[in-house]
């Protein structure tokens, strides 16, 4: 009887169009119930004679009688099989067919825009998946992330080099400009270790903590005092810019969101390039909290922080990953009203997905007939809510009738099917789907509500976007400023954080910092590696207080011991020499007696200065130096190498 009523449930969700299998080079999407099996962890149990498909009637014939809402009318092809060794061959098909129901016939409704819909489905069941319901499976979600080792490594994936020298270039123009020869240039390092001190303070919920209580000597944090001092931080985030000033009016003429474009753009390629998105993705918008001058600012009630700037998005339903976004700038100055906004925007970030046999869900603000077309025209299937007022929707949806709580009526125009489940006594949703065939109420005891498919599967794949917007807010680096290319800077920080754990997730499965709740850790961990090296170039500054040299030295010896770290600089490359100039103009700054090229450290051996590794109280001189960073060791911490060794370390 089990292995009858397995076969049962396969050729159901066979018939229904749901994917249950995969081909060889092909997957076809996941099955909602397997979706929810795996969010809730448990046994998720459907018996054959629960999984129940109704093909109510739209019509307003007066002289048909349309079934009661609450009634459960299937033909015998869909009713439960009947106990082994109760039919016998020898019993004739009118005995058979005496029970059963009469199934209404199909009836059909014009909407007020011209839209032909059939009470019944209109493609004809087949065992196979329609092949808009396939979805090519690639050989791996990742690409190019082969080297990724450390979390650092994932996270400058999104925050890359370019991005980091953008930074760096026009931090130094717009300083230059503003206090000309009394301005002092910041550095690669300096400016990854301000976004580790970002990320850290944002790891402990510290962001909108002030600088003053963040640097006090007393309840202060000792790591970022040693990492950098507060004046320099304060300038460092006063003329951050992230494009060329004087150039800036003329682009704005054009294009708002100039002053940060060009950042933004190089973050949705570093997005695009190391992650391959899964077979369902979610359209939603994000609000950026923000509440200073800005040409583009929105207000929304629904949304926890109200104001802010709106960003569009399309995420990875399965983990969240932000794939693709797009900033709403409001209408251009001298057009018209903007229409039709909601389906152009969903379209344009679906734009990248063409022909991939993906699905997008989206809700109410971007759903309609039009976009469902567009989309399955080009290869992509959409399950969306739907708002009651659209004119291609039945009258029969609209009418104001209420149907018995927990029922669902259905209609259906080629591949689209809508449905109308009442949700509540006095309230009604409307969903829209070009992935559902037919309409499938799931009726297991665990479905109380009697939720249809569609429903159950817009349910658990709605919250991407959602789940991005909650992450970020949860570890933000956002601080208080009133300039809004700084709050997108911010953002883009937070979004970079849970890319890196989603390729970190992808890469490392069972790594401790890949659990649910390890997010904070591995914030935390990109910190420390961001501030490691200017932490190490602080060392060597006599003019460092004592107090500031042992947390330097703390933190540094916390930081070696980390097993990252140690992998982190296995694996790296040998950094080249910096110019005489540039490291000259470096221990002038750090305030370092050291020298500054590699011919005058050849005669560092006839000076003398304390260990960089002994404690200060110990006070241990000597004049022995490091072969390769030419600083100051003693005896105890100096390690013999044979000549093997030294060659291979040469050549690597």
């Amino acid at each position: 009887m089990p292995i009858c009523l397995g076969l049962v449930f396969l050729s159901r969700l066979l018939t229904s169009g749901i994917a249950v299998g995969t081909v060889t080079g092909e997957m076809e999407r996941p099955n909602i119930f397997d979706a929810l099996r795996t969010a809730n962890g448990d046994d998720f149990h459907v018996d054959s004679a629960m999984l129940t498909e109704t093909t109510p009637v739209v019509s307003h014939d007066a002289g048909h009688q349309e079934p009661q809402s609450g009634d459960d009318e299937t033909s015998d092809e869909e009713g439960p099989l009947p106990p082994e060794g109760d039919s016998s061959p020898d019993q004739s098909e009118a005995e058979l067919m005496e029970g059963d129901e009469q199934v209404p016939e199909a009836s059909s409704e014009t909407a007020k825009d011209g839209t032909e819909w059939c009470s019944a489905p209109t493609i004809s069941k087949t065992a196979k998946t329609a092949p808009r319901n396939i979805f090519k499976m690639p050989p791996s979600k990742l690409l190019g992330c082969q080297n990724v080792n450390t979390p650092n490594d994932a996270f400058s994936l999104f925050i890359t080099d370019k991005i980091v020298s953008d930074v760096v270039e026009f931090t130094n123009i717009e300083g230059r400009r503003v206090l000309k020869e009394a301005w002092d240039p910041v550095d690669r390092e300096e400016c990854q270790a301000v976004i580790g001190i970002l990320l850290f303070l944002g790891a402990r919920k510290q962001n909108m903590v002030s600088t003053e209580k963040i640097w006090d000597s007393v309840k202060g944090s000792g790591m970022v005092r040693a990492c950098m001092s507060r004046r320099r931080f304060q300038n460092f985030m006063t003329y951050m810019r992230f494009d060329d000033k004087s150039t800036r009016s003329a682009r704005r003429e054009k294009d708002q969101f100039a002053p940060f474009r060009d950042m933004w753009t190089d973050f949705m390629k570093a997005l695009s390039s190391h992650y391959i998105a899964g077979p369902l993705l979610t359209v939603d918008e994000q609000l950026v909290p923000f509440r200073g001058r800005c040409g583009f600012l929105q207000y929304l009630p629904s949304k926890p922080d109200r104001y802010g700037m709106k960003v569009f998005w399309v995420a990875d339903a399965e983990n969240a990953f932000p794939l693709y976004g797009i900033p709403y700038l409001g209408r251009p100055l001298g057009q018209d009203r903007q229409v039709n906004l909601g389906r152009n925007i969903a379209t344009e970030l679906a734009t990248p997905f063409f022909k991939s046999g993906r699905n997008v869900t989206c809700d109410n603000y971007f759903t309609d007939l039009e976009l469902a077309e567009t989309l399955s025209k080009n290869g992509l299937t959409v399950v969306g809510t739907v708002r009651g007022n659209k004119r291609f929707l039945p009258n029969s949806f609209k009418t104001g009738r209420h149907l018995g709580l927990y029922d669902s009526e259905f209609a259906y125009n080629g591949a689209t099917t809508v449905v109308n489940y009442q949700s509540k006594r006095r309230k009604s949703v409307i969903l829209l789907s070009t992935m559902h065939d037919t309409g499938v109420v799931d009726r297991t005891p665990e479905n109380q509500k009697k939720k249809p498919e569609i429903v159950l599967f817009y349910n658990a794949t709605k919250g991407a976007v959602d789940t991005v917007d909650k992450m970020a807010h949860a570890y933000t680096v956002k601080r208080r400023t009133k300039r809004w290319p700084m709050v997108m800077f911010f953002n883009i920080i937070d979004l970079a954080t849970i890319a890196a754990r989603c390729v970190w997730s992808v890469r490392f499965p069972a790594h401790p910092l890949s659990k649910k709740d390890g997010r904070s850790d591995f914030i935390e961990n990109i910190s420390d590696q961001l501030m490691y090296p200017l932490l190490k170039q602080r060392m060597t500054s006599v003019a460092m207080p004592r107090s500031l040299h042992e947390a330097a030295e703390k933190a540094i010896k916390h930081l070696e011991c980390d097993d990252l770290v140690k992998r982190q600089r296995k694996t790296s490359s040998k950094k080249a020499l910096l110019p005489p100039a540039e490291d000259a103009a470096k221990s002038k700054r750090a305030g370092s007696k050291r020298p500054a090229s590699s011919q005058d450290a050849s005669t560092s051996g006839s000076k003398i200065k304390r260990c960089l590794f002994c404690s200060w109280r110990l006070d241990r001189k000597t004049k022995h130096t490091c072969c390769q960073c030419d600083e100051f060791i003693c005896q105890d911490h100096t390690h013999k190498v044979c000549p093997v060794c030294i060659k291979a370390m040469a050549t690597s």
